[in-house]
């Protein structure tokens, strides 16, 4: 998170205690509802997804990662 506030520029327009305290409070609830929505989700699909269905999913996120790779190394150029 550390990198993704620099690179936002978050981080440097808190000088008070009180709004480093809620952003911090902010991205841990962030976090932990993401979690949550996330394992719940995969908890309730588990049974209905095929070693098939899996291998699909995990192809499309592969491609999905990748091309997040490759816009973020044509952002350096």
């Amino acid at each position: 998170f550390a990198a993704v506030f620099a690179g936002l520029g978050l981080g440097s327009g808190y000088d008070d205690l009180a709004s480093a305290l809620l952003l911090v409070a902010g991205v841990f609830t962030g976090s932990a509802l993401w979690w949550f929505l996330l394992s719940g989700g995969v908890s309730l699909l588990r049974r209905r997804i095929t070693p098939n269905g899996l291998r699909w999913v995990n192809r499309v996120s592969g491609v999905i990662i990748t091309l997040f790779g490759i816009v973020a190394l044509a952002g350096l150029l």
